[in-house]
């Protein structure tokens, strides 16, 4: 038994005539009189109560026509599932970012997919590059927002998405604290607090290379893998620390924020989304697609 044989069945119940189901299919009448005397037979039961005048359901034919239907109906809707799954519409999609990004790039992309794939389940995580790029190896994520450059790329490609500012963070009680900005070559003697080289060595190359390029090596007196630490540490009186500018969401207590220039311009870093392309989750692609879309507005 198979679908071809309940949409015959179906299509003379229907119509109760083996006439016109036969024009509803674009069939000829007697090899559809066979079939449904074939499917008579596997079922075991007479179907079908037939006349010289009309065709009519029996007792069996009526309990089979509504299952016939509901089966019908349910080998379609999985067709229409599977093409959606293919096409990435439904599914499964982990994502992960660096936090910073969670205070503005996350969520327009996540409305922005939402419009389009309102059936695909999220699965977020805040992670350092480091820890992304870890679990991007192991399949733990589909694709991780993270701070280039990557030093052991391997087989990830990173998909440029925007620039982010750098902001200097100071205690409240810094001389610096009420400044509308600073230029970076005028912070060379200060201590500062950092990010670990390992967690995101993109971040501290962008940081690195910007105050070598104002003529000095910052001083970090301590190091801290999340950023609200980062701020805390500043907070206390530790040191100073160029941090993402959207990180000003984050109201610390005894935090100041102000404008960090290198000469003319704001010290910028980028922002990327890195996977595999190996990963056949069609909702990563459908992802990717729409964060590039959204890049070129």
């Amino acid at each position: 038994m198979d679908l071809r044989q309940l949409r015959q069945f179906v299509a003379v119940a229907e119509e109760r005539s083996f006439r016109r189901a036969a024009e509803r299919l674009h069939v000829s009448q007697p090899p559809l009189s066979v079939a449904v005397q074939r499917l008579e037979a596997e079922v075991g039961a007479v179907l079908l109560d037939r006349t010289r005048h009309h065709v009519r359901l029996t007792v069996a034919g009526e309990a089979f026509l509504r299952e016939a239907r509901r089966t019908l109906a349910h080998a379609q809707l999985s067709v229409e599932i599977a093409q959606r799954a293919a096409a990435g519409k439904v599914g499964t999609l982990r994502l992960s970012f660096v936090p910073s990004a969670a205070l503005g790039v996350v969520p327009q992309l996540l409305r922005s997919f939402r419009e389009d794939y309102p059936d695909v389940k999220l699965v977020l995580t805040g992670d350092t590059t480091a820890q992304q790029m870890a679990a991007l190896l192991s399949g733990a994520t589909d694709v991780g927002i993270v701070v280039p450059p990557l030093h052991d790329a391997g087989d990830f490609r990173v998909q440029p998405h925007c620039e982010q500012e750098l902001m200097l963070a100071v205690p409240d009680t810094h001389p610096l604290a009420q400044q509308p900005r600073v230029q970076l070559r005028d912070l060379a003697s200060e201590s500062f607090v950092g990010f670990p080289f390992k967690e995101g060595p993109g971040f501290e190359s962008v940081v690195m290379a910007a105050c070598q390029d104002c003529g000095f090596i910052p001083h970090f007196v301590e190091v801290a893998a999340q950023m609200q630490t980062i701020l805390a540490l500043v907070g206390g009186g530790i040191g100073i620390a160029l941090v993402p500018q959207a990180m000003q969401a984050v109201q610390m207590d005894h935090v100041n924020y102000v404008q960090v220039r290198r000469r003319n311009g704001p010290v910028k870093y980028q922002l990327g989304l890195a996977f595999r392309p190996s990963n056949n989750n069609p909702a990563l692609a459908a992802f990717v697609s729409m964060a590039h879309r959204l890049r070129r507005r």
